[in-house]
């Protein structure tokens, strides 16, 4: 078995059903159940995350400096990176800020991101640096 048939057997698959069963609970108002499906949902995407940076990032410290064109191996073990992030880890960050934000609102309705607004503009600034480095 080759480093990138290896590197794709670790990730499982992309669980489109995350967001939905949030989104559900979310609607239902049962916010305190999205809450402990939303932090087992990260928990587990970190766990894979770590696994697969821990298991396989010598595969990509080994190919990175080599020509694309002869050898892809540190693309492909980045598109099996990008692949696991985008899988579960961001939809569950975003999943638990959006049961953050149906529990504050709940909790206190009147005044409730009053309390977080330096940290939700701090979320909201690293997501913009984000963006923008892709932009450049």
């Amino acid at each position: 078995m080759s480093n990138i048939e290896e590197l794709l057997k670790d990730l499982t698959p992309c669980d489109m059903q995350m967001s939905q069963t949030i989104d559900s609970l979310l609607e239902r108002g049962l916010w305190q159940r999205a809450f402990l499906q939303a932090s087992k949902n990260l928990d587990d995407s970190l766990k894979e995350m770590h696994s697969f940076l821990i298991k396989h990032y010598d595969v990509y410290e080994n190919h990175r400096d080599e020509d694309p064109e002869i050898d892809d191996t540190a693309g492909l073990w980045y598109d099996a990176f990008v692949n696991s992030s985008t899988g579960k880890f961001l939809p569950s960050i975003n999943n638990l800020l959006k049961v953050f934000g149906k529990a504050i609102n709940e909790i206190d309705s009147m005044n409730a991101v009053v309390n977080y607004d330096v940290e939700l503009e701090e979320i909201r600034d690293t997501i913009d640096s984000i963006l923008q480095q892709e932009e450049s």
